[in-house]
């Protein structure tokens, strides 16, 4: 009898975990949950202060609209944010060469049909709402990649990312045809037409996706070897495509610029202003030094109205003027957090290709972040990089939003249990 209470007992502590677990709010990395809603929260706050000075011409109504812009956009990517969470890896994987595909027709498009913006098509115009397609481009990238090196797990270390003689009499043979058509093209040239498709309207995104790309292979177990032989055979390429299309003047000005010694006042007239000899990389410098430990306060950034862009590209150094380095310091431990988090999710994944997509995702948003802090601190040129989850502008909320509704998916699944992979068919060999 005692036996039978035992085992009733055992069955009632095993029952309350599964009851639970079904009435669990958002199921999923809750620490994610907490850095989104800070990000969102955040964003708020210091995005509202670096406009305040483009809305005080238009009064207090003037600076209310873009406030009230910004948390319209923070409505809209939450959505996007539970829709890409609902969503599963299997679902995901299927819809990923459709989500490349035209992605990558868009950002050609843009070309023809988009908007220019400093002397860069970048911009698709739908009428109510204006993007960027090359953000999605990247996203897109990271997907046919993920699911693409998934598929050749198990003769990841064999893969060739070039052929493996430059004689091209040889490439007739059956071994140099398996190179390039079961090995090269399916990995190479995705990243190949995403950075050329992007290199002509902004070069800095085109070097960032690679350079995204190439981690992702050496996560997956691509030998180094390889990817320092295409690296080289990229930067040849690349810099002919730059200097071919006439945007080598554009990428050696911004490097001069960052790196170069400029004696404007000694060379220009006297009259010339003082404030026209410092670059934008000069101010964002000195809104950080205003700013020193604690800030100057919110909506009191001397340096947001010199600024060409405070609200976006150079939206950290008002959060350092105004916030501190305290709250700064905050937000770059978030995005570590983030990164670390998803690395997690990518160890107690069963299936490589869930697993690398939210380690790829994570990377691109950490990295982008760092890449903008790295210009808006002096140490890089001029990239045009967004802050993701705090610049104001609907395109950088948007994607981010997706690439983190993604991450909680794959997480969610993977406390399920629900995250396993597909069961190995012929069709699966080639995506």
């Amino acid at each position: 009898m005692k036996e039978y209470e035992n085992r009733e007992v055992e069955q009632e502590v095993q029952e309350v975990p599964s009851i639970l677990a079904k009435r669990k709010l958002l199921p999923g990395d809750r620490v994610l949950w907490v850095i989104v809603a800070m990000f969102f929260a955040i964003s708020m706050v210091v995005v509202y202060s670096a406009t305040s000075q483009l809305g005080f011409k238009g009064g207090i109504a003037g600076m209310g609209n873009y406030l009230q812009k910004h948390i319209v956009t923070l409505c809209l990517s939450a959505l996007l944010l539970f829709a890409c969470y609902f969503m599963g890896a299997k679902f995901l994987r299927k819809i990923t060469t459709f989500a490349y595909g035209s992605a990558l027709l868009m950002t050609i498009a843009a070309y023809f049909f988009g908007d220019a913006t400093n002397d860069a098509h970048r911009w698709l115009d739908l009428g109510f709402f204006r993007f960027q397609p090359s953000e999605l481009l990247k996203i897109g990238t990271i997907m046919l990649l993920a699911a693409r090196l998934s598929a050749k797990h198990h003769r990841i270390k064999q893969i060739h990312l070039l052929p493996s003689t430059f004689d091209i009499r040889k490439w007739g043979s059956r071994q140099e045809r398996d190179i390039i058509f079961d090995e090269i093209f399916p990995i190479v040239l995705p990243i190949a037409l995403s950075c050329m498709a992007i290199l002509p309207a902004h070069t800095s995104s085109a070097i960032h996706l690679y350079i995204l790309s190439i981690v992702i292979l050496f996560i997956a177990g691509i030998r180094w070897q390889e990817l320092v032989k295409l690296t080289i055979v990229a930067a040849v390429t690349g810099l002919l495509i730059i200097f071919t299309i006439g945007r080598g003047g554009v990428v050696i000005q911004r490097v001069t610029e960052r790196f170069g010694r400029r004696d404007k006042a000694k060379t220009e007239q006297v009259y010339v202003s003082l404030q026209d000899k410092y670059s934008d990389s000069d101010r964002s410098c000195m809104a950080i030094h205003n700013g020193g430990l604690f800030g100057v306060g919110a909506g009191r950034s001397v340096m947001r109205a010199r600024l060409t862009h405070p609200e976006s590209d150079y939206l950290f150094a008002i959060v350092v003027e105004e916030f501190g380095l305290l709250l700064s310091f905050v937000i770059v431990l978030l995005y570590l957090w983030l990164f670390f988090r998803a690395l997690r999710i990518f160890e107690k994944c069963e299936w490589l290709y869930a697993g690398l997509l939210a380690v790829g995702l994570a990377l691109l948003i950490t990295s982008q972040g760092f890449l903008h802090i790295g210009v808006t601190i002096g140490f890089l040129p001029e990239t045009g990089q967004n802050l993701p989850f705090l610049t104001q502008g609907r395109t950088g909320m948007f994607c981010a939003s997706i690439a983190i509704g993604i991450i909680l998916s794959i997480s969610r699944q993977v406390e399920q249990g629900t995250l396993v992979p597909p069961s190995q068919q012929p069709n699966n060999k080639h995506i």
